[in-house]
């Protein structure tokens, strides 16, 4: 072979070679970009991930310290109702104490308010002997002519002939009075201390509505 005829061979295959080369450099770049897209997708996808993730964890982050204020608003407040209720009641005992000590408070009179008490104790018991505790103070000054007014009174608001006695023993409490059915061995407790503990639940809405309104 000649010279020319090798020199046409090598330029060929050196053609055919430099074709093939360039066809995989070619076929290289097209992989290379579609892994080079597929990773700048998956970034992408990772990154719009995260940043959802972020925000809905932000969100709930949000929700939940919201939630939280709410809660511990609602809890502060309901603290300061119960505080002002609380102080409400206390005021009443206080008024009450002063009502029993000093025998009249604004309208009212001591002597019709324990007369009211026994009246609804005796409305109660059964029996027709009924006997009265009261504290020291209120057993000292209960007379015999204010016994007279109240067995009438009672027996006025209940229909029935009832002898009332008063007790020889005294108690501690404000005021208002114990009223023993000696004939039943049963009493009805019309104490200060014990009626305002029996009104507390039934009327502790109504307070709380006349303290606060709409904002319960």
């Amino acid at each position: 072979m000649s010279d020319e005829g090798v020199e046409r061979i090598i330029s060929h295959i050196g053609e055919e070679a430099k074709k093939e080369i360039s066809e995989i450099l070619l076929t290289a770049q097209a992989e290379a970009d579609k892994i080079k897209k597929a990773a700048q997708e998956k970034a992408e996808r990772e990154t719009e991930r995260i940043l959802s993730n972020g925000k809905r964890l932000a969100s709930l982050e949000g929700q939940r310290i919201i939630a939280e204020t709410k809660i511990d608003v609602r809890r502060k407040r309901m603290d300061a109702q119960e505080e002002a209720i609380a102080a409400s009641f206390e005021g009443a005992k206080r008024a009450l104490e002063e009502l029993a000590q000093k025998g009249k408070l604004d309208n009212f009179l001591y002597r019709d308010v324990v007369f009211d008490l026994v009246a609804s104790a005796s409305e109660i018991v059964a029996g027709d002997k009924l006997e009265l505790v009261f504290n020291q103070r209120d057993r000292r000054d209960f007379k015999k002519d204010i016994l007279r007014q109240l067995t009438a009174f009672v027996k006025k608001r209940t229909g029935r002939d009832l002898h009332l006695a008063l007790a020889d023993k005294t108690m501690q409490c404000l005021g208002g009075v114990v009223v023993r059915d000696m004939e039943n061995q049963v009493e009805v407790d019309n104490t200060l201390e014990t009626k305002l503990n029996r009104l507390k639940e039934g009327i502790r809405v109504n307070v709380a509505k006349i303290l606060f309104g709409d904002r319960l």
